[in-house]
């Protein structure tokens, strides 16, 4: 029996993108930072995070954004593909199935004043909160 379950814990490159496939399946897409300490040098892992829950995907997008420290759980794989130029790349991808908001972006400017904070939705596992 064999098991593909990985869960990383990292900030994200930038803002996700809300994409649809060229069957109209609407899915959510984001890069992740993570940091590896296990050497002398630190070096950091890129991931390309996939949320492919349609639904999921529409209610998240808002909400991931370029700094946030994240929780990600879901099966990996590893992606190869052809760029514009004609290079050969490959790309570690995460499909996630669950994901946890650790830590808002820090903001770049201080926002005026506003008594309303928007809130993060939950949605099944995918929710913004503190690990336990």
């Amino acid at each position: 029996m064999t098991f593909n379950q990985c869960t990383f814990i990292g900030h994200v490159g930038a803002d996700a993108k809300l994409l649809t496939t060229g069957t109209d399946k609407t899915f959510l897409k984001f890069r992740l930072a993570v940091s590896d300490t296990s050497g002398k040098d630190e070096a950091t892992l890129w991931l390309t995070v996939l949320v492919w829950n349609g639904e999921r995907a529409e209610k998240l997008a808002p909400f991931v954004l370029k700094g946030a420290l994240v929780l990600v759980s879901g099966r990996i794989s590893l992606h190869a593909y052809t760029t514009h130029d004609g290079q050969e790349k490959t790309e570690l991808e995460l499909a996630a199935q669950d994901l946890q908001f650790i830590a808002k972006p820090k903001p770049a400017a201080e926002p005026a004043a506003s008594s309303e904070q928007p809130t993060i939705p939950a949605i099944g596992n995918l929710f913004y909160g503190r690990l336990r």
